[in-house]
């Protein structure tokens, strides 16, 4: 399941990273001491450029397929893309807060 939602998920750094990027990542720690701090922000400094360059183009950059543009994302959907990333007692902290959003919801459907 968990696989299947990564695959469904895009994610910011997959916008904006290529494998040219990743390869500079890698060298790094390769490189001498003096270098590495300037190859670490000249590597962040493309990251945020790309950014910049993603949320300026024109129509939503980055959305969920699923969500209409005019709609809100689902807070149970976010919350379940965030699952992927955290640890076990996370996990159970975020399952009892999808627990409360879906129990809010109900309630929510039921007197209204």
């Amino acid at each position: 399941m968990e696989q299947e939602t990564q695959n469904n998920v895009i994610s910011l750094d997959s916008l904006v990273q290529d494998r040219q990027l990743q390869m500079l990542k890698a060298a790094v720690p390769y490189i001498n001491n003096s270098n590495q701090k300037t190859m670490a922000f000249l590597i962040k400094f493309m990251e945020l450029q790309r950014t910049m360059t993603l949320f300026n183009s024109a129509g939503p950059s980055l959305q969920m397929c699923a969500v209409q543009e005019d709609e809100e994302p689902l807070p149970l959907q976010m919350l379940n893309a965030l699952r992927e990333f955290c640890t076990e007692k996370e996990k159970e902290t975020l399952d009892m807060l999808m627990n409360y959003v879906q129990m809010f919801s109900a309630y929510e459907t039921l007197f209204t």
